[in-house]
């Protein structure tokens, strides 16, 4: 990052003293680095703001810095309490994810857990239990027979069946499957 030159100047357009500049050039490098997703000629400008403030004031001012960082921060909460603040210019979704920092692994495992729970409601409980098995990556027929109680070819095809119906659901679009259903019930009358 190039460094910001403050045009830090009093209301008679003559320069501040060294503690002054000092004060107000510490606040705006603090405030550039707690705050990254402000606008930078936004904020040097309220540093100016408060460098011209710190000038008028002169000599009542004990501490410098103090008064620049508190200053400063204050200009910065009003920037947020106000609705400016929740502009956002960006362009499609992409530029909007970034921006917002989503990568596609945190969206995939939404998308996951949400899938899951979809069909976790679909599935009887046996099914639910043989589920939540495979979730917790016990695929063997021998860890899903010794959780169940039933014998080694009974979770094998439990599984397989599992696997059936997930696969079903996941193929069939709810259009199709109305349109199934409707039709099953007309050729029934």
């Amino acid at each position: 990052m190039s460094r910001t030159l403050l045009y830090l100047v009093d209301s008679q357009g003559c320069h501040l003293s060294w503690m002054q500049r000092d004060a107000v050039e510490a606040a705006y490098r603090w405030a550039v680095r707690e705050f990254p997703r402000l606008d930078l000629a936004t904020l040097a400008s309220w540093a100016e703001q408060v460098g011209a403030g710190l000038a008028e004031r002169g000599e009542t001012i004990q501490w410098p810095r103090r008064y620049a960082f508190a200053a400063l921060h204050g200009k910065i909460r009003e920037h947020f309490r106000s609705g400016s603040a929740r502009e956002i210019a960006v362009g499609i979704s992409h530029d909007l994810e970034k921006w917002a920092g989503l990568d596609m692994k945190t969206a995939r495992q939404i998308e996951r857990a949400v899938l899951f729970e979809q069909l976790s409601t679909k599935l009887s409980e046996r099914d639910r239990h043989i589920l939540v098995l495979l979730l917790q990556d016990m695929t063997s027929p021998a860890n899903v027979a010794a959780a169940l109680g039933v014998s080694y070819s009974a979770a094998a095809k439990a599984i397989q069946r599992v696997k059936d119906r997930i696969s079903t659901m996941l193929e069939d679009e709810p259009s199709e499957r109305e349109s199934k259903g409707s039709s099953l019930r007309s050729s029934e009358n």
